[in-house]
């Protein structure tokens, strides 16, 4: 089956802002990956903020979709957020390099990104708090694992098992299951 028109253009767009980053990205550079004319993008998206925006959204979509599944779980709470934490960081190193432009590039500029980052971050709180039943190893987890996502996996470029080992180890620490 072949791809809808907005899925050419979407797909594209991932490519060329991995490959250029978010300023050094035209529209001009996207329709010409996706094989299409340049008036075609506007039939679907107002600028190149538009479809960034686009595509953040269908990641946080992932992880709000993640929060869900793991929420109705029952079980050890440090096992459900380990599990939990795997798909999170699945779903990140599948985006990775939107993942940078996101908080390295766009973040500070736009106020529309800064909500859309409070309001995930704040959505995972409530998962682990949840989970926890602990306020302030929320607020450590949520931290470690935001400081996992910037510097390990964006800026070291670390394999993902070594980031993911080092989380559950600190989910272990922090829920009182390893000394």
């Amino acid at each position: 089956m072949s791809q809808s028109t907005r899925e050419r253009l979407i797909n594209s767009a991932i490519k060329i802002f991995s490959r250029k980053g978010y300023f050094n990205t035209k529209i001009s550079d996207i329709v010409k990956d996706a094989g299409l004319a340049q008036g075609t993008f506007y039939i679907y998206f107002k600028s190149k903020k538009d479809i960034f925006a686009e595509i953040v959204n269908f990641v946080v979509s992932e992880i709000e979709c993640t929060i869900k599944k793991f929420e109705r779980k029952e079980g050890s709470p440090s096992e459900i957020i380990k599990e939990f934490a795997r798909e999170i960081f699945d779903i990140l190193y599948r985006f990775k390099d939107i993942a940078y432009i996101f908080f390295f590039q766009v973040i500070c500029m736009e106020e529309e990104f800064r909500e859309i980052n409070i309001k995930t971050s704040q959505k995972i709180k409530k998962f682990y708090q949840e989970k926890l039943k602990d306020e302030l190893k929320a607020e450590i987890l949520i931290g470690y694992g935001k400081r996992l996502v910037e510097f390990d996996i964006l800026v070291e470029d670390k394999e993902k098992d070594v980031v993911v080992d080092k989380f559950l180890s600190a989910v272990d620490l922090i829920a009182g299951e390893k000394k």
